[in-house]
């Protein structure tokens, strides 16, 4: 019985955590690389795991295209406005 309370406990905490994570958003950083053609279509590794697919002409895609080879902090994070 203690150990049924237990992992009902353990699984509460952690969804408890997963939603505070969700509304509270991420950041990554590291060093933007990108080869011209990868660039174009809007493809940016942030690191050797992360991938930034952006729209190309979009603002969020010149500013990446301007920081190729820098290192930067972004923050992803819901939109208060948002449905």
């Amino acid at each position: 019985m203690r150990r049924i309370v237990a992992v009902v406990v353990v699984l509460v905490l952690i969804g408890l955590g997963l939603t505070v994570a969700a509304q509270s958003g991420f950041t990554v950083s590291g060093r933007i690389g990108a080869t011209d053609q990868e660039v174009q279509e809007g493809y940016f590794a942030l690191d050797p795991q992360t991938m930034l697919v952006v729209k190309p002409g979009s603002e969020i895609h010149a500013f990446l295209r301007g920081k190729v080879g820098q290192r930067v902090r972004i923050t992803i994070e819901p939109d208060g406005e948002s449905e």
